[in-house]
């Protein structure tokens, strides 16, 4: 059975909260940590040194709780969603009833980029819709930008107020309506590209890459970059409209690759957060593969077609 204001819910329970202080911060993670650990539920925090140092000073039995390190766990999206999802099933498993979760996701108020965050929040909504899973979502309104607040409450469907009350959230939007924020362009790309192919191979645009790559990232990244170009390429011609175009730019050490195709892009735009399984994420395996990788990806939607936009190095 499950404990507190999720008692009775069936599926994946998600609340945000908002906090101006390590005091404001102490009274809304204690008692979710507490009540959890108390009912016998499993709890996972993901959050840096400097709070989970806190949260051990708080808690009557720290050894209670799952402490990961937040650079490992929110390394990129899909990879973070990833890592839940195999702990979700081992405690799931072991026969728990609910698991609860919290932590900080990278934005500019601790040293990180909300990009891509956004489509993550949302996602979870859908991803696990059906587990038993309290996810509470803290937000710092002292050094989280405007745009992530803004964000934050229309992906949670539930806020958690400094007194305590659980209620719905009116500015709630689900995936057939949310719209996250825009994919800035990188400096780099207002300048001519390096490389332009029109309607070419994979195999082509990968040559092209490795040919400029080479000496500018690192080896690993370039591989990774290399296999990212590959599968956006197949990507575009099995399931976009021609002309599929790839355009690479490149610094002194590090490299943009946009793939763009003329079609209208993936009808879920959470698609490549989870692998396509028949389910409500519809983006095939290729993107998801893609986020796997050891650069940046980004998807943009415009009314002249759909791109992945791939970056590497500093």
């Amino acid at each position: 059975m499950r404990a507190g204001a999720a008692r009775g819910y069936i599926g994946h329970f998600h609340e945000a909260g908002f906090y101006g202080s390590d005091d404001e911060f102490q009274s809304l993670i204690v008692p979710f940590v507490e009540e959890g650990a108390a009912a016998g539920e499993p709890v996972i925090l993901g959050y840096d040194d400097r709070k989970s140092g806190l949260l051990r000073s708080w808690l009557k039995d720290p050894a209670a709780v799952t402490f990961m390190a937040s650079a490992d766990l929110y390394s990129t999206p899909t990879r973070a969603i990833a890592a839940y999802q195999r702990l979700f099933e081992s405690h799931r498993s072991r026969g728990a009833q609910q698991i609860r979760f919290g932590g900080d996701v990278p934005h500019a108020g601790n040293g990180g980029s909300f990009a891509g965050w956004d489509r993550f929040e949302c996602a979870l909504n859908t991803i696990w819709g059906s587990t038993p899973v309290w996810g509470l979502c803290l937000y710092d309104t002292g050094t989280a930008p405007a745009e992530v607040l803004d964000i934050i409450e229309r992906t949670h469907p539930r806020i958690l107020s400094q007194s305590g009350e659980h209620r719905r959230c009116e500015r709630y939007q689900d995936s057939s309506e949310f719209q996250g924020l825009p994919v800035r362009p990188d400096p780099l790309e207002s300048t001519p590209p390096l490389v332009e192919l029109v309607d070419r191979t994979a195999a082509e645009a990968r040559h092209a890459l490795e040919s400029l790559g080479r000496g500018r990232v690192p080896e690993a990244m370039l591989a990774d970059l290399l296999i990212g170009v590959s599968e956006a390429v197949n990507n575009a011609v099995r399931h976009g409209q021609a002309p599929t175009t790839v355009r690479i730019w490149a610094g002194a050490d590090r490299i943009v690759v946009t793939v763009h195709d003329t079609g209208p892009g993936p009808a879920d735009h959470l698609a490549g957060l989870a692998p396509a399984s028949g389910g409500a994420l519809q983006g095939g395996l290729g993107l998801w593969f893609m986020h796997q990788l050891e650069a940046d990806v980004e998807l943009r939607y415009a009314p002249g077609g759909f791109t992945v936009r791939l970056r590497g190095g500093r």
